[in-house]
């Protein structure tokens, strides 16, 4: 997509700094995202044949926007990402079998990782003002939409099992994990958050806890009901 110049004229450089390192962790994010959907679509083959096209396609859309992040962090003079598959490995090791390996994929990376992803990206759009920031988390944002209902279309079509109650239940806690506790200990600590950093894509602590736990309030959890999946024990259980 056409991308619009960057407008940084009305921040300084140490806001700047801090903001654009922002780009290169999204585009290894989103790398990583792609390598999941990867070993989803060959996993599906055998496990959910049906969908193996579709999640083929998602692996293409990530890798577009590992290059738009890597792209927008160039241009805003932000450090090279960094790629490493490792994390990817570990989480696909244990995951043996084809079915194991979809169910789990598609509860915790797609349905409801891509739910929150997309609150993330829909809380950071709310605030960033500079063009080129903006219109970049907009165009992900569209493509996290289609994929979190690809996920919860997926898992209605496995349908509800021991292995996707145990899935969401361990989703749940590591989404929290890597989203919402960073940010809760940011606030702890009584660090002080520039405003001009929302401007520029990054979302207030405050504003990220808010995002999330409405996320799983209001998106996760009732479509988990909807699938005959005990949503409350997976919350209440996440840490167990």
């Amino acid at each position: 997509m056409p991308l619009p110049e960057p407008v940084l004229e009305p921040f300084t450089p140490a806001q700047r700094a801090f903001a654009v390192v922002a780009w290169p962790m999204r585009a290894a994010e989103e790398l990583r995202s792609a390598l999941i959907y990867r070993a989803l679509a060959h996993a599906s083959r055998t496990a959910l044949p049906a969908f193996t096209h579709r999640f083929e396609q998602v692996v293409h859309e990530e890798v577009g926007h590992a290059r738009l992040c890597a792209a927008v962090g160039a241009r805003l003079s932000a450090p090279r990402p960094v790629y490493n598959a490792a994390p990817v490995r570990a989480r696909l090791a244990p995951l043996t079998d084809p079915l194991t390996r979809t169910i789990a994929l598609v509860a915790s990376e797609v349905a409801i990782g891509e739910t929150i992803s997309m609150a993330m990206f829909r809380e950071g759009r709310r605030a960033a003002t500079e063009p080129l920031t903006r219109a970049a988390i907009e165009s992900i944002l569209a493509d996290e939409s289609r994929h979190q209902q690809l996920g919860w279309d997926a898992l209605a079509a496995l349908g509800p099992s021991a292995t996707l109650q145990r899935e969401a239940t361990s989703a749940l806690a590591a989404s929290e994990q890597q989203i919402a506790r960073p940010a809760l200990a940011f606030l702890e600590r009584g660090e002080a958050f520039d405003p001009a950093w929302s401007a520029l894509g990054v979302i207030h602590p405050e504003r990220r806890v808010e995002a999330f736990y409405a996320a799983v309030e209001q998106l996760v959890l009732p479509r988990l009901r909807e699938l005959g999946i005990d949503a409350d024990r997976a919350w209440a259980d996440r840490y167990k």
